[in-house]
């Protein structure tokens, strides 16, 4: 039997970091590009399995939503963002800065349920070709199943750039 236990975004984050370095930037070339493939095809992948404390096991996978991508997507971009995501991530958390916990909205809503997506306001900032984009990592926890879903969500940059007036 699963027991359901709260964690803070710090350190859901740090897990979350530590999967995404494994899973996705420690892995082989050829596993990394299978995985990107998969990902860019619009799949999910499972990354790992986490053995809980109550001795429970939780599927862990990752999916990509590229809608907001910039420019030409491919393996390279793609992990140059990863990397961008976790190092940021990394820094927040060495540095002992607050991670906040974004809710999307939809359709003019904010979505509120708990099967929802939750997003972490620390986000990958990469440019190639002086083309911006702007990575972000979502969590969905299954309400159903021992399951967490990584999302990688790429924004519109434009909405990060600071007025010129005020600089």
């Amino acid at each position: 039997m699963q027991s359901k236990r709260d964690i803070t975004p710090v350190q859901f984050a740090t897990v979350a970091a530590n999967l995404l370095h494994q899973g996705v930037l420690e892995a082989g070339r050829t596993t990394a590009k299978r995985m990107f493939r998969e990902l860019e095809a619009g799949r999910t992948v499972t990354i790992t399995q986490l053995r809980m404390e109550d001795e429970g096991l939780t599927r862990i996978d990752l999916s990509l939503n590229k809608t907001a991508f910039q420019g030409a997507m491919n393996y390279s971009a793609f992990r140059d963002g990863v990397l961008a995501l976790v190092a940021r991530l990394s820094e927040t958390l060495r540095d002992k800065k607050a991670i906040g916990v974004l809710t999307p909205i939809v359709d003019g809503q904010a979505t509120a349920d708990d099967d929802s997506m939750k997003m972490f306001d620390v986000a990958g900032l990469t440019v190639h070709d002086e083309t911006p984009n702007v990575l972000l990592l979502g969590v969905v926890a299954s309400s159903e199943q021992p399951l967490v879903t990584l999302h990688l969500v790429y924004v519109d940059p434009a909405q990060f750039k600071a007025d010129q007036s005020t600089s």
